[in-house]
């Protein structure tokens, strides 16, 4: 079973429990808080468009933060691969090449598993001091090494871009509106339903259904290599098949 039908299924159980727990406390209360309005419905209505702008804004910003994440990976990689197609015409320049492969493999082999767990890669990043030493050492025509340097700087760059992506990139305040504005809105469901019904029920489940799958979904995205919708390291596989290629 793929992942995110347990995971949404866990949602739904969830929900279901959460609408469940509403119904029976209502029972409990054997009608008490029916006798008057306590929240009037322009006030919670309010409060929801509020709610679901911040669950908005959050979405767009980390969808924006790992497509840029997606493209930076391709960038650094069609940077090594142009930093390797140059050297191959360069005398001498085969353990400088073999440094490029070495430190592409070790991304996709060691670091991309780490960088799920939140950290780089110890081994990848002397991978690519590796590939610095190499360049300096490989004598060349002075304007094809500027090429060279141009190239390895812009994928040093972009590994410090994925390097601070690991982290999350929502703040903190953010978080902290969602998972109150998450309980509000179950609060405001218990009292603002003042008749339910069968259908008032699954509307509230469909509602708490939505937004636990949002935040979620927000959870998700903030870190890019980790959790259920990652960044994959394809671009990388990619160039590494085409550096093995070439003679």
């Amino acid at each position: 079973m793929k992942p995110f039908i347990v995971l949404f299924s866990l949602i739904m159980i969830i929900s279901v429990v959460i609408s469940g727990a509403l119904l029976l406390s209502r029972r409990k209360g054997k009608g008490r808080w029916r006798d008057r309005e306590h929240i009037q419905p322009s006030l919670f209505n309010f409060f929801t468009t509020l709610y679901a702008f911040f669950i908005g804004f959050a979405i767009v910003t980390l969808w924006s933060v790992f497509l840029t994440a997606k493209t930076n990976i391709t960038r650094e990689a069609d940077s090594l691969m142009i930093v390797y197609r140059t050297a191959k015409h360069l005398p001498g320049s085969e353990p400088f090449r073999q440094a490029l492969a070495n430190y592409v493999k070790t991304v996709i082999d060691v670091e991309w598993g780490e960088m799920g767990k939140g950290a780089m890669s110890p081994e990848a990043s002397q991978r690519f001091d590796d590939i610095w030493s190499r360049f300096y050492e490989l004598v060349s025509d002075p304007n094809k090494s500027g090429e060279l340097y141009i190239n390895i700087t812009e994928a040093g760059r972009q590994r410090s871009s994925r390097a601070s992506a690991l982290q999350g990139n929502l703040y903190p305040p953010v978080w902290m509106i969602l998972m109150f504005g998450l309980v509000s809105v179950i609060f405001g469901l218990y009292f603002i339903n003042r008749e339910p019904t069968l259908v008032s029920l699954i509307y509230e489940f469909m509602v708490i259904f939505m937004v636990l799958a949002c935040i979620y979904f927000i959870f998700d995205l903030d870190t890019p290599f980790s959790g259920l919708i990652t960044v994959k390291p394809e671009a990388f596989r990619t160039v590494y098949l085409k550096m093995l290629s070439l003679p």
